[in-house]
């Protein structure tokens, strides 16, 4: 993918390798974390889509604009500004609610990853339960590289955070 229309022409650009839904049986990282959630699978995937949700129960994220217009699917396009500035752009590889959604990043402002990718399985367990299975794949470059194999049990324990926040923030902002 070329360079995202609204990154400004100052703000550095890195590509990343294009990867799909079977990223994460290739990668060399590669976390899963499954969590049981009280919300329906079709109020998960609400929370999802809503892009003021994920800086509320993703600690790090403080800004999330999807690019392109809804209905999502394959194809759609997102960014995703930490709180440190570091810009992510993704690309939808898979977007079928309410069971599963996939992407990868096709950019980043930062040299952090050669490649990256996340997928998200849901299986609804009732009528107000789902579970998730958020699997997290890359391959790191640059210092991060360098600096990967002290840093992994700290990301290990990060991503899986974000599932404890999911829970709680799904309980707090959906009927089930």
């Amino acid at each position: 993918m070329t360079r995202p229309d609204h990154l400004p022409a100052h703000v550095p650009w890195f590509p990343c390798e294009p990867v799909g839904d079977d990223h994460a049986e290739r990668a060399p990282v590669v976390f899963p974390h499954t969590v049981e959630l009280g919300c329906s699978a079709e109020e998960l995937f609400a929370v999802f889509e809503d892009p003021e949700s994920w800086p509320r129960w993703a600690p790090g994220i403080g800004k999330v604009e999807w690019t392109s217009p809804t209905p999502y699917g394959p194809g759609t396009t997102r960014t995703v500004t930490f709180w440190g500035g570091t810009q992510v752009f993704e690309v939808f590889h898979t977007f079928d609610p309410p069971h599963r959604m996939g992407f990868h990043f096709v950019g980043t402002t930062e040299e952090i990853w050669r490649s990256f990718s996340e997928r998200y399985e849901v299986e609804s367990t009732g009528p107000d339960s789902c579970r998730l299975t958020w699997t997290v794949a890359y391959e790191p470059i640059g210092r991060f590289g360098f600096l990967h194999p002290v840093l992994k049990p700290l990301m290990r324990f990060a991503l899986g955070s974000y599932m404890t926040k999911l829970r709680a923030y799904v309980k707090a902002h959906t009927a089930g």
